[in-house]
Order: C-alpha cells, then sequence, then structure tokens
C-alpha cells in the first residue's frame, strides 16, 4: 500500500507541476501599445529626431546615421520645404559633414560622391526658433529654402564656410 500511495503521490505532484509550467496564451492585443504611443508623440513633437535623440545630441553624428532625411520627424518638413528637389538631395547627399552646433544652430553639409562642386547641400537647423534651411549649390547657382520664409542668420564660421563655397562655386 506504502508503494501505491507513494506512487500517486508522485504522480499528482508531475501534473500539478507541469499544470502551474504552462504558459497563458494572450487571446486578445491591446490596440493601444508602447510603440504606437512612442509614434504619436514624434509626430507631435517636431524637435525630436528619434526615440534616443534630441536635436542637440545630434552634434557630431551623420544626417545618414541618424536617418536625418528618410525616418525622422523633420523628414516631412524637410520634403514640404524642398518640394521636387528633396529626391535629389537624398539622392545626392553622398558625401557628408557631421553635424556641428554654432550657437543656437545645427548644420550639416552633403554633396555629390565625386563631385561636390556640381551638387550639394547645407542643412541649417535653428533649435530656436524650431526652423529648417536648405542651401542647394547646383551647377554655380544657389538656391535657398527657408521654412515659413524664416532667414537663419549665419556668423562666424558658419557663415565663413558658406563664403568660402560661394567663392568656391563662383557665386557672389
Amino acid at each position: 500500500m506504502k508503494k501505491r500511495t507513494k506512487y500517486l503521490f508522485i504522480t499528482a505532484l508531475t501534473c500539478f507541476t507541469i499544470v502551474s509550467c504552462k504558459k497563458e496564451s494572450i487571446k486578445n492585443v491591446p490596440t493601444t501599445d508602447s510603440t504606437s504611443i512612442r509614434t504619436e508623440a514624434l509626430k507631435a513633437d517636431s524637435v525630436v529626431i528619434n526615440p534616443i535623440d534630441t536635436l542637440n545630441n545630434l552634434v557630431g553624428k551623420s544626417v545618414i546615421g541618424t536617418h536625418l532625411l528618410a525616418q525622422s520627424s523633420l523628414t516631412p518638413r524637410l520634403k514640404t520645404l524642398l518640394g521636387t528637389d528633396y529626391d535629389q538631395m537624398v539622392k545626392y547627399w553622398n558625401t557628408e559633414t557631421p553635424f556641428t552646433k554654432e550657437g543656437e544652430i545645427l548644420h550639416a553639409s552633403g554633396c555629390k560622391q565625386h563631385d561636390c562642386n556640381t551638387y550639394s547641400y547645407d542643412l541649417y537647423i535653428d533649435i530656436k526658433n524650431n526652423k529648417l534651411n536648405v542651401y542647394k549649390f547646383s551647377e554655380s547657382k544657389l538656391n535657398i529654402f527657408a521654412e515659413d520664409n524664416f532667414r537663419i542668420v549665419l556668423k562666424d564660421s558658419l557663415l565663413h564656410d558658406l563664403n568660402i563655397k560661394k567663392s568656391n562655386s563662383k557665386i557672389q
């Protein structure tokens, strides 16, 4: 009898262990999760590039590496600002400089690989006023795209670098 009781006890314990280790399956997935909340917050906040970076954290990083032209909250603003020139900017933004910051202005530049004299772009972001400017150098012409007609005032090294580019492109 002791053997039978011991056998029943072990069987009951094994069944209990198996039942308690059973994974619970989720039958209903909530319609709102943390990912969708984060995405909606990014759409609303034009200062945030992605969940980890803010504009101030872009210093030293590249435009391509931060996916600023393709997957940021600034992408729709750049598309609106540049219109048909946006696709060309993305196509020719090959050779680039990392973001630098002077005062409240972030700057990065990019150009067509092996042909910077033909197509190059300078992106300026005024952090304080939340405005974008893009300077497009193409075939000895300069086009300036200013968001909401707000021209960012360039000073010191940013102005100096711009003047050198104008001189190299033979633009007055």
